[in-house]
């Protein structure tokens, strides 16, 4: 299962502070709600490219998950069973990288709504 500790990549959370500012979502929220977002869309993390985890931002991972944890891990069990806990922390943040841009130009938290 994913490591008790987890971060992303540092453009990542630059993205999810600015969308904090902009709608009071917090990081760990918008995260989720990336995630689901880019598992929605069909995205497959590839672990043979490179994915630098460089943030700052280092959670546990039930800040990072809340009550979507078990879901999310068996999400991500299902799609990388053979992943190890650390490839599926980057399969993780590399699905968070790919939801992000669906989310970050949200203004208002009623927009999120409209998503």
């Amino acid at each position: 299962m994913l490591p008790q500790t987890m971060w992303l990549k540092k453009s990542v959370e630059e993205q999810l502070q600015a969308l904090k500012a902009n709608t009071g979502i917090t990081p760990n929220v918008a995260a989720r709600i990336a995630f689901f977002r880019s598992v929605e869309s069909g995205f497959m993390f590839d672990n043979t490219t490179e994915y630098k985890l460089s943030g700052s931002l280092k959670l546990d991972k039930f800040t990072w998950l809340g009550k979507t944890q078990q879901v999310t891990e068996l999400l991500l069990k299902q799609r990388y069973p053979e992943y190890s806990d650390k490839e599926l922390q980057m399969a993780w943040a590399a699905h968070v990288e790919n939801g992000t841009p669906s989310i970050r130009t949200i203004n208002k938290l009623n927009d999120l709504t409209k998503i």
